[in-house]
């Protein structure tokens, strides 16, 4: 084998490891139902949790956070806003996001640990059907994602999947 080729070839499979490892170390998401019933009317949260929020860098410390959420889908949900971990500063409303928080000085894993809740967003079920809710950051305005002192902004993104049931009739009104 020629040893331009050969280099070509172990800077190849150093760079595809690197992705590959690269695409791994990512705070995970999730997205979790205060109810696993949801019927038209009915007031309910869902709370925002990030696993792994150190990954990329134990020794980094956490800024703050900031997302959007949407909605789609055959059911229609109203959101009524959030309440942000007592652990950062709510600057949602300031942003214009529907969840932000800020922490000054930030937190690292030590003081927080690696898994935490980031805010707990409340709906209220106006119709029936499936609905997708999605939360997610644009990277491109910097008060967005996962806000760290010495990496540049971690994107968020989560989904979940509800069914709002519409509100079954009593007995009674059928006489």
């Amino acid at each position: 084998m020629k040893p331009l080729f050969k280099t070509l070839l172990l800077m190849f499979a150093g760079l595809s490891s690197t992705l590959a490892h690269a695409a791994v170390s990512a705070p995970v998401f999730s997205l979790t139902a205060s109810s696993a019933t949801i019927q038209v009317g009915d007031q309910f949260d869902i709370e925002v949790w990030v696993q792994d929020a150190f990954v990329n860098d134990p020794t980094d410390e956490l800024l703050g956070f900031g997302f959007n959420t949407q909605l789609s889908g055959m059911g229609a949900l109203q959101f009524l806003g959030s309440t942000i971990n007592p652990l950062f500063d709510d600057v949602s409303a300031g942003l214009s996001l529907n969840a932000a928080g800020f922490a000054f000085p930030g937190w690292d894993a030590n003081a927080i640990g690696a898994s935490f809740s980031l805010a707990t967003l409340h709906f209220q079920a106006l119709t029936a059907g499936d609905v997708f809710l999605a939360i997610g950051s644009d990277l491109a305005d910097l008060n967005q994602g996962l806000i760290f002192f010495n990496q540049d902004n971690l994107a968020i993104d989560a989904s979940l999947n509800l069914q709002v049931a519409t509100v079954p009739i009593p007995a009674a009104a059928w006489i």
